[in-house]
């Protein structure tokens, strides 16, 4: 409800949600898509009470919670019989129109109004048609002084003459300064007056036009002309004084809504001035009649800067034609109609709204208008001042880069291209790095032709949303389109091996996969949010993550339409670094195969799909110490591969050491030669360092000598996986066979055309994957939907990485990361009664903070609970996680532990008969 005192809340009548609505959208309008607005006429058959108190509701929720948010006068309820003088309404609609302008917005001036004021309060003059004009030009610059005080100043420094009372000294003063500072000012004024009111071209001037109809021919000077509304006219026709000050007042709120590309302040006036009256009163009352020229001249001026709603109608003059509403939501429907497509010409200039006297309460209204007690207005960023102030600045530097271009050779670059097209930006290792629109900007190369292809997948896909959504009407219900952008290493540094290493393509496949799924049932049923994709490449290791993050704040700053942010799916100290950017921006962002405790700990806006490190080392350390891995019996011992400067490395080593025990396990740091952060993360697991992977290979090899049942357990990038299976192999014969359990990380080296076993043929391969599709497709209908869509856009491609990528656990978490943040828009959509203006990034952070709706929902790699920070965490509780053994066939599953679909959670692993309990976490 409205803040304030209770009598001027707006009641919460069926409908008033609508009206409420509709009134907010047409008072922030923007200036170049307004039409001209009929007068809102709020009638009722009782005493008037309940349109009165809609008009204050509305002057409350104008006023703010501290300061004013729209301009707006406000005339109370007028006794009957006792009209006021026929200036005394236009005065008090001027002065509460000029001190309700909003902060930064400036001093309303309004010339056209006061000099015609002046006019119709001139004194009859006699004479001569010469001596009356002058004397009616003098009488109005010294009402004009009146306001000025620049022409009052200038009038001052002019002296007195001896019409005044001057002495001799100010006589003397007169006749020297009088020229300069008196009659050349007043002189301008006439000029200036005959500018204004009759126009350069007179068919464009309202003031010429009016004259015209009144005696059939344009005027040629103002004050000649303005002579037949001295006289008392005025007092004997009040319609024709209304009628010409109604006209002047428009015409000069028109211009004061025009920006100007000099005046700041000018550019701040972004609302419509907006008259409320308390009640209409009677058909001949001194409001209806100021209502009915207000209606003709916004008709014939073609005004676009005035909203006005009166109370109390108690009847209707039947002078004009109105638009019949039936009720509040059905006069929202129309405003808003006007709001989207305009006022036809020859339109009624108002709309009936009856209000019933005693309405029932709408539960409904009573919890929107709780949640939006006030106007909501654009906020400018910068001041007026500030404003000027870069301007200024802008325009220094302008000029020196003006004769940096003229007076230095070549520094525009001329000889050089722009390889990245000014879409996005030179990364660390040369690659472009960014937000870019489709496949525009990055897998250029002859190696990253997979990833071009699904980057232009994600690019037709987002050209069908834009076509289906512009044959809308424009007062379709259904949500428009929303912008999330997937955050990860595009492209992979010079002379890389794998140039998207870490599970990049896999994720793009789940993101194409999955917004592919989304859109058509979105499109479908009309009640989902529409996705548009935006990709941003991070760099080489997420090498460039903090400046793309940068950027992509930037683009949301401008773009509200960006919902929010899906990848992140290397844990690394740069990607941390990003989150926390994304953070401050206020950006909601879901997190893929990221894994680390970390991460979650870097920002509250940061949700995560994968398990954290912390479970699967827990659970890796119970596989370890459970299962039959070195030649069908438990390991004994465990050589722990790590990476000292990674975070993703270190996180899994300390957790899994702490789970399985540090007395039975030997830690090992290996850190390659071009890690990206050759420093040690804080708090580093500490091992015995090797300073090459040949010397990794050798300690491997002594350790499994010395005692057969030693397994591997890698918890390093697989990135450095095979190198160390080719270096092991040249030491086979004293360590012939090997068993390894790899972490997450280790299921990208099976997505390769080259398989582990081709490396090393007594490989022994275990390894953690967040999910393991093609075993829940039994029990859950996400998977199976998720294999189907994977099978029906990549059936045609027989490499072997495309199988081994149908089974990884990297794509299944891309599509339920998108799922996740899509099923965030659509219940934040939801909760705005289907008005999706109000769709925005505060709201959708405010649901998935909160938790989504049932609890979560059924994903392709596990239930996913997603119940927020407010329901305990940010993470899924004791989520899916299995054990594989690897083959050069199909992958068996050892271990499925963790929740499969709601009412379906594993609890115990291993055979039949033999089953270990799973850690709960």
């Amino acid at each position: 409800m409205s803040t304030g005192d209770p009598q001027n809340r707006i009641p919460a009548y069926p409908g008033v949600e609508r009206f409420i609505d509709a009134f907010d959208k047409l008072v922030v309008q923007p200036r170049r898509s307004r039409s001209r607005v009929p007068v809102v006429l709020l009638s009722e058959l009782g005493d008037g009470s309940a349109g009165r108190r809609i008009v204050a509701g509305l002057r409350s929720r104008m006023r703010g919670r501290s300061e004013v948010l729209a301009p707006h006068a406000y005339i109370p309820q007028i006794p009957d019989g006792a009209d006021p003088p026929p200036l005394e309404l236009f005065e008090h609609l001027t002065l509460q129109l000029a001190e309700t302008m909003p902060p930064g917005t400036g001093e309303l001036r309004l010339h056209s109004y006061r000099l015609l004021r002046s006019v119709v309060t001139a004194p009859a003059i006699e004479g001569l048609m010469e001596r009356r004009h002058a004397e009616l030009r003098n009488h109005c610059y010294a009402e004009h002084r009146n306001w000025s005080r620049t022409a009052q100043t200038l009038w001052w420094l002019g002296g007195r003459d001896q019409a005044s009372g001057g002495t001799l000294l100010e006589l003397l003063w007169n006749f020297i300064a009088g020229p300069l500072f008196q009659r050349l000012p007043r002189a301008l004024y006439s000029w200036r007056a005959n500018r204004r009111m009759l126009g350069r071209a007179r068919s464009r001037s309202w003031y010429a036009e009016w004259v015209r109809r009144q005696h059939g021919s344009p005027p040629t000077d103002f004050f000649r002309s303005a002579l037949d509304l001295v006289h008392g006219e005025p007092a004997t026709d009040p319609e024709r004084m209304d009628r010409v000050l109604m006209h002047a007042l428009l015409a000069d709120l028109d211009q004061a809504c025009r920006s100007r590309m000099l005046n700041p302040w000018r550019r701040r006036r972004t609302t419509r001035f907006v008259l409320l009256f308390d009640e209409a009163g009677p058909a001949d009352s001194r409001v209806q009649r100021f209502l009915r020229e207000l209606r003709s001249a916004m008709e014939d001026l073609r005004c676009t800067s005035v909203f006005a709603v009166a109370g109390g109608v108690r009847s209707l003059a039947s002078r004009i034609p109105d638009i019949d509403a039936t009720g509040l939501a059905h006069a929202g429907a129309e405003l808003i109609n006007i709001e989207r497509r305009g006022m036809t010409p020859g339109q009624p200039t108002g709309i009936v709204v009856p209000v019933t006297e005693l309405p029932e309460d709408d539960q409904a209204a009573v919890y929107w208008l709780g949640r939006w007690p006030t106007l909501v207005t654009p906020s400018p960023r910068w001041g007026p001042g500030a404003e000027v102030a870069g301007v200024l600045g802008v325009g220094t530097v302008a000029l020196a880069v003006a004769a940096a271009l003229i007076l230095v050779p070549d520094v525009r670059g001329g000889n050089n291209d722009d390889p990245c097209q000014g879409s996005t930006f030179l990364g660390t290792d040369g690659q472009c790095v960014g937000v870019a629109e489709g496949a525009a900007g990055f897998g250029r190369g002859p190696s990253e032709q997979a990833v071009r292809a699904v980057l232009q997948q994600i690019e037709r896909q987002n050209g069908e949303v834009d076509t289906e959504l512009a044959g809308r009407r424009a007062d379709d219900r259904r949500p428009g389109r929303r912008t999330v952008v997937y955050f990860g290493p595009l492209t992979g540094g010079k002379d890389a091996e794998d140039p998207v290493r870490g599970g990049t393509l896999a994720e793009l496949r789940g993101i194409a996969l999955a917004q592919q799924h989304i859109n058509a049932q979105a499109l479908r049923s009309g009640e989902r949010v529409p996705l548009r994709v935006l990709a941003a490449n991070a760099g080489d290791r997420f090498k460039d993550a903090p400046a793309v993050a940068e950027r992509i704040a930037e683009l949301a700053a401008r773009d509200p339409s960006i919902a929010g942010v899906v990848g992140f799916g290397q844990s690394r100290r740069k990607t941390y670094d990003a989150i926390r950017v994304l953070d401050k921006a206020g950006i909601p962002m879901v997190g893929t195969s990221g894994t680390a405790d970390e991460l979650l700990r870097q920002g509250e806006h940061y949700y995560q799909t994968a398990p954290t490190d912390s479970r699967a080392a827990e659970l890796m350390a119970v596989f370890a110490t459970s299962a039959a891995m070195t030649g069908g019996q438990t390991a004994l011992r465990v050589s722990l591969v790590a990476d000292a400067t990674d975070a993703y490395s270190n996180s899994l080593a300390a957790s899994f050491r702490s789970s399985y025990g540090p007395a039975r396990t030997d830690v090992l740091l290996y850190t390659p030669n071009d890690a990206p952060e050759p420093e040690p993360v804080p708090g580093a697991v500490s091992g015995r360092p090797v300073p090459t992977v040949e010397d990794l290979a050798r300690e491997v090899c002594r350790a499994v000598q010395k005692e057969p049942r030693t397994a591997v357990v890698w918890s390093a990038r697989a990135s450095q996986f095979q190198l160390f299976l080719a270096e092991i192999s040249r030491f086979s014969g004293d360590c012939p066979k090997i068993s390894v359990l790899g972490g997450d990380d280790v299921t990208n080296a099976l997505t390769e055309q080259q398989r582990p076993w081709d490396d090393f043929t007594g490989l022994t391969l275990f390894y953690a994957s967040h999910g393991y599709a093609p075993t829940l497709a039994k029990q859950s209908p996400e998977a199976a939907a998720f294999l189907t869509a994977y099978d029906r856009a990549y059936s045609t491609d027989r490499t072997p990485s495309t199988k081994a990528m149908r089974e990884d656990g990297h794509v299944a978490l891309a599509w339920d990361a998108l799922r996740y943040l899509a099923e965030g828009i659509d219940q934040a959509w939801r909760t705005t009664g289907s008005h999706d203006d109000r769709l925005d990034r505060g709201l959708l952070q405010g649901v998935l903070y909160q938790g989504l709706g049932g609890g979560g929902f059924d994903g392709a790699t596990g239930r996913i609970d997603a119940h927020g920070a407010a329901g305990g965490g940010r993470v899924t509780e004791n989520k899916l996680l299995a054990v594989l053994r690897g083959s050069n066939g199909q992958p068996a599953t050892e271990l499925l532990c963790g929740t499969v679909t709601r009412g379906d959670e594993r609890r115990t692993w291993g055979p039949k008969g033999k089953e270990f309990p799973c850690p709960q976490r």
